[in-house]
C-alpha cells in the first residue's frame, strides 16, 4: 500500500446547509466556492445510540471550546478571542453503522468569531493521541482532512487566511488566520475535517494553538464514539484451521494434524467436524467428532495400500448446521518424498503481504515451504525512482527478518507464455534462501485509482477497465499492452517456480468487493485499495477463471485497519507479535533510507492489523 489511504483522497465530501463564500475540498484538491458547513441549522443535537439511531449525520458531541490569550505586558499587543464550538459529527447508515466522522470548529448561528490585535497566527487542527506545544511538531500527530472552511483562503485588509495541505504523510490538513498588525475581527469561522474511521473508539484532540509558539490555548479531548456492538442472539460464528496445513503419507500409512474452531462472535453452538476430498480407499477420523467452539480435536487421515500417489486438497470442515466454514488440509500420498511445496504471495505494494498475508506467510516458511512474492506495482506513490527502490529494499528487510542469513542474488528474467505467439517481458527477480521476490514495478494507482501525475496517470485498474491501451514498469523495463496480456504474464510467471498442481497454494487479495469493503458498505473511502482489488481480479482470472489447479486462499485487507466488526481480532500473543515485527522490520529499513517513519504514521490502522488475518478458500 503506498503510504495509506488519506480520508482527503478518498474525498467523501458533504454540504450540510446552505452559506455563500465558503471552500469546500473537491476531488482534485482545487479550492472552489460552494456552500458552507453550518452544522447548527442542518442537524440533530442528541447522544448517538446504536439502539435507536437515525441513518445520516448527527453531533454527536458539543464543547464550547472560546478562550482568550494576551502576551504578557502591561498594555499586550497581541491579543486572540475565539467564541465558538467544536463539534464531533458522526454519519451513521440504516443499521446503525458509523460509515463517516468529522470534527467542526464552528459557532452559533453562523460560526465562529475571531477577534485579533497583532499579527498572532491561529491555527485549526486535529491531534491523536495528544496535542503539541512546539508549532514545529504541528504534524506529529496531526489526522483529518479539511472538508469546507470559511472564510476562503486568501490575503484580506487585517488578516490571512492559510490552508496548509497534507503537513505529514497521512494527509492531515490545517487551517490558519494570522492577523496583520491591526485589529481583526473574523466573523462566521469554520473548519471541518473529516477523520479516518480507524479513529473509532479512540479519544482526539482539538487543537487551537496561538503562536507560532505562544501557547496551546485549547485542546479539547473528544471521545470518537466505537462501532455498535452487534446484538446477541444468532450471531454465533467461527473460523476453522488446522495446524499443519499439510502432510504426506505412503500408501498404507496414517497422518494426523490438530484441527481448531475458534469462537469469533455470540453464544457457541456444537459443531460437527468433517472431511471431504479424501483419495480412494482413505478416511479422515475425528476425535472429538464435535464441540463448541473454540475447540480442538485431533485429525487422522489413514489410507489404503491401493490408495493412488498424487497430492489431494482435503476440505476439513465444521459445522453447527447452519452455518459451516471449512479449510484445505494438503496431502500427499506417494512412494517417495513429496517435491517442495510452494506458497505464492501476490499483492500490489512491498508492505503489503506483511500487514494482510501474514503471519501465514512465515507460517508456511516454518512449516519447509518455498515462498514466492509477486509484487506488481513498484508502490512509488508518485514520487522519484528512489522512493520505490527503498521500498524494494524495506520488503527484503521483511523477508530477512524471517529467513534470518541466507544467500541472495538479483538478477532480470524474462517471464514468457505463448497465445498464437510466444511474448516474454522482462521482471526483475530477488532470490533469499529459500525465497523468490518478482518486482513488476508498474505504476503506483494511487488511493482512487486514477494513477500520478509523474506516471501519466495509468493504473492497473484503468488498464482492466480499458481506460488506456498498454502499462508500462516505472523503469521502462516492460509495457503490457493489454489486461491480459498483464495477467497471463503474471500466471506465467508463478508457473516458472511452482508446480501446476494443487500442492501450490496462490494467497491474494479477496477479489470479494463486500468482504473487501468496511462493514460491507459501498460508501466513499470504504473499499480495498485500487490496486489491491485489481491485483485480486489478476489472480482470480488465472485460477478460478482459468480452472487452474492450483490452491488458493483470498485475504481481507483494508477492513483489517478499519477494525471492522466482521473480522474481530484472531491472533495470539506469538502471531502478533510475529506479524508486527516483520513489518517493524520494513518500517525501520524505509526509515534508514528515507527518513520517514512508515510504522508511527498511522499506529491505529497498523495496530488494528497486527490483531488480525483473514482469509477463505475459494
Amino acid at each position: 500500500m503506498p503510504g495509506f489511504r488519506s480520508e482527503k483522497q478518498d474525498e467523501k465530501r458533504l454540504t450540510k446547509s446552505a452559506a455563500t463564500g465558503t471552500n469546500t475540498r473537491v476531488a482534485a484538491h482545487v479550492s472552489v466556492c460552494l456552500a458552507f458547513v453550518i452544522v447548527m441549522s442542518a442537524l440533530v443535537l442528541r447522544p448517538a445510540s446504536a439502539a435507536s439511531c437515525t441513518p445520516g449525520w448527527e453531533v454527536d458531541t458539543e464543547v464550547d471550546n472560546s478562550f482568550t490569550w494576551k502576551d504578557s505586558g502591561l498594555l499586550p499587543a497581541h491579543t486572540v478571542t475565539w467564541t465558538g464550538i467544536v463539534q464531533l459529527i458522526v454519519d451513521r447508515d440504516g443499521d446503525c453503522t458509523i460509515v463517516g466522522v468529522e470534527l467542526a470548529y464552528t459557532g452559533t448561528p453562523v460560526g465562529g468569531a475571531l477577534a485579533l490585535t497583532g499579527s498572532p497566527l491561529v491555527s485549526f487542527t486535529v491531534q491523536y493521541p495528544s496535542s503539541f506545544t512546539s508549532y514545529a511538531d504541528k504534524g506529529l500527530n496531526a489526522y483529518g482532512s479539511l472538508v469546507s472552511w470559511n472564510p476562503p483562503a486568501g490575503d484580506y485588509a487585517t488578516y490571512i487566511v492559510t490552508t496548509n495541505f497534507g503537513i505529514n504523510s497521512r494527509g492531515a490538513d490545517e487551517y490558519a488566520i494570522k492577523g496583520k498588525g491591526v485589529g481583526a475581527t473574523v466573523t462566521n469561522v469554520g473548519a471541518t475535517f473529516d477523520l479516518p474511521r480507524y479513529l473509532l473508539g479512540q479519544t482526539i484532540q482539538a487543537q487551537i494553538h496561538v503562536g507560532p509558539n505562544k501557547c496551546e490555548c485549547k485542546v479539547t479531548a473528544l471521545d470518537v464514539p466505537a462501532q455498535p456492538t452487534p446484538p446477541p442472539g444468532n450471531q454465533f460464528d467461527f473460523t476453522v484451521s488446522v495446524d499443519p496445513t499439510s502432510g504426506y503419507v505412503q500408501p498404507g500409512g496414517s497422518v494426523g494434524a490438530t484441527v481448531t474452531a475458534t469462537l469469533t462472535s455470540g453464544t457457541a453452538n456444537s459443531v460437527t467436524f468433517a472431511a471431504s476430498g479424501l483419495p480412494t480407499g482413505s478416511s479422515a477420523t475425528f476425535v472429538p467428532t464435535a464441540g463448541q467452539p473454540t475447540c480442538s480435536c485431533a485429525l487422522t487421515i489413514s489410507t489404503a495400500q491401493t490408495t493412488p500417489d498424487g497430492t489431494y486438497p482435503v476440505s476439513v470442515s465444521a459445522s453447527d448446521g447452519t452455518t459451516t466454514h471449512s479449510t484445505t488440509y494438503l496431502l500427499t500420498v506417494g512412494s517417495s518424498p513429496p517435491s517442495a511445496t510452494w506458497s505464492v504471495y501476490v499483492h500490489g505494494h512491498e508492505d503489503d503481504w506483511q500487514l494482510f498475508e501474514s503471519p501465514n506467510s512465515v507460517a508456511d516458511y516454518n512449516a519447509g515451504h518455498k515462498l514466492l512474492f509477486i509484487l506488481l506495482t513498484a508502490g512509488d506513490a508518485g514520487r522519484p525512482p528512489s522512493y520505490w527502490q527503498a521500498r524494494e529494499e524495506a520488503d527484503k528487510a521483511s523477508v530477512k527478518f524471517f529467513a534470518g542469513t541466507a544467500s541472495e542474488g538479483s538478477s532480470s528474467v524474462a517471464v514468457c507464455y505463448t497465445q498464437q505467439e510466444t511474448i516474454c517481458h522482462n521482471v526483475r527477480e530477488w532470490t533469499y534462501g529459500s525465497t523468490t521476490t518478482l518486482f513488476f514495478r508498474l505504476p503506483d494507482g494511487n488511493t482512487d485509482g486514477n494513477g500520478f501525475p509523474s506516471t501519466g496517470f495509468v493504473s492497473m485498474s484503468k488498464l482492466r477497465d480499458g481506460l488506456i491501451p498498454s502499462l508500462t514498469a516505472v523503469d521502462g523495463t516492460a509495457t503490457y499492452n493489454s489486461w491480459q496480456d498483464l495477467y497471463l504474464t503474471v500466471g506465467a510467471s508463478i508457473s516458472v517456480f511452482a508446480p501446476a498442481d494443487a500442492s501450490t497454494t496462490i494467497n491474494a487479495p479477496d477479489f470479494d468487493r463486500s468482504r473487501q469493503s468496511f462493514e460491507g458498505k459501498s460508501c466513499n473511502g470504504c473499499s480495498d485499495h485500487p490496486d489491491h482489488l485489481a491485483v485480486a481480479d489478476i489472480v482470480y482470472v488465472i485460477t478460478i477463471g482459468s480452472s487452474a489447479p492450483w490452491s488458493r486462499a483470498w485475504f481481507i485487507d483494508y477492513p483489517l485497519g478499519f477494525a471492522d466488526s466482521r473480522y474481530p481480532a484472531n491472533l495470539n500473543d506469538a502471531q502478533y507479535q510475529t506479524k508486527k515485527d516483520l513489518f517493524t522490520a520494513y518500517s525501520n529499513r524505509l526509515k534508514e533510507l528515507t527518513g520517514e517513519d512508515t510504522l508511527g504514521s498511522n499506529p491505529v490502522f497498523w495496530e488494528n492489523c497486527f490483531h488480525r488475518e483473514y482469509s477463505r478458500v475459494a
